[in-house]
């Protein structure tokens, strides 16, 4: 018998652990990553965990990301399509990958199979801990009894109410991928300028401050979401393999968030491979971005 209780669909870039997704009913669906020439599923760690991706980025490993097939989305829509359950899928921004597009055509081929389904593709304008925020936002709504149109209703504005800021390691990885210049990244290595980077109203990273030292960008992060967080019971605060800054900046957090629920999440290979090791970021509901 066909249910209302909307599917959510998600993809590996939400950055959320298996302990955040337990018993949610969320579909993840995983970026490709391919390290040391091999192509890993991005798998919640599996095969490579985190952490032994991250060391051999800093051995000098040079990763790279590919798309989400077409058929890993047709088969994700069909198992909604196929009981008559309405489909929502928020994914990672379309500003930052052309994945979207791909969901979009895997949109297309089920509804010919099934004319009457509900398959929304949602253009998130989120990425990494940001997204996975507005999943678990999402899924709590679900929980609650909402309908696929109360859900899309909310997402609608909800989607530039999630901020996020970012702060790297080194700018080496943002200098591969063509988002810095290489007299830039080299300048900013010898002045140790460590940037602060959010994700504007069109779903792009760009960068937001520009800071001497890892304490001063922490701080910075923490300066940021005390102006501009409203009223949020959830903060995530990711980090790519660097545990002890993360709890620094979770604790930082803490005493500027009240009594919000401030959760600390790893940040996988998909994001990794194009930030690098050592990323912190924050992601809360506020100020309209």
């Amino acid at each position: 018998m066909p249910t209302t209780v909307p599917l959510l669909i998600t993809d590996s870039c939400c950055d959320l652990s298996t302990d955040l997704l337990a018993g949610r009913g969320i579909t993840v669906l995983d970026y490709p990553v391919i390290l040391d020439g091999v192509e890993q599923v991005d798998a919640a760690g599996r095969p490579v965990s985190h952490a032994l991706f991250y060391e051999r980025v800093r051995a000098g490993a040079a990763p790279s990301t590919a798309a989400i097939p077409i058929p890993t989305y047709t088969e994700a829509f069909r198992a909604g399509a196929s009981v008559g359950r309405p489909v929502i899928l928020l994914g990672l921004s379309s500003a930052l990958s052309g994945t979207f597009e791909r969901a979009l055509m895997a949109r297309d081929i089920v509804l010919a199979e099934y004319p009457g389904a509900d398959i929304r593709v949602i253009e998130s304008l989120n990425a990494s801990v940001a997204l996975g925020l507005l999943v678990l936002e999402a899924a709590d709504r679900i929980e609650a009894g909402a309908s696929v149109d109360e859900l899309a209703a909310w997402l609608d504005p909800a989607r530039v109410t999630v901020n996020a800021y970012f702060t790297l390691e080194t700018l080496e990885h943002l200098r591969r991928g063509g988002r810095i210049s290489d007299m830039a990244a080299v300048a900013g290595t010898m002045l140790d300028i460590k940037p602060v980077l959010r994700i504007d109203e069109t779903g792009a990273l760009v960068i937001s401050e520009k800071l001497r030292g890892r304490r001063k960008s922490m701080a910075m992060l923490a300066d940021i979401l005390a102006r501009r967080v409203d009223g949020g019971r959830r903060i995530l605060v990711g980090h790519g393999d660097s545990p002890e800054d993360a709890e620094r900046l979770a604790g930082m957090v803490r005493e500027r968030a009240g009594d919000a629920d401030v959760i600390v999440t790893e940040v996988g290979p998909v994001i990794g491979s194009h930030v690098g090791p050592g990323m912190l970021a924050v992601a809360f509901l506020g100020a309209e971005r």
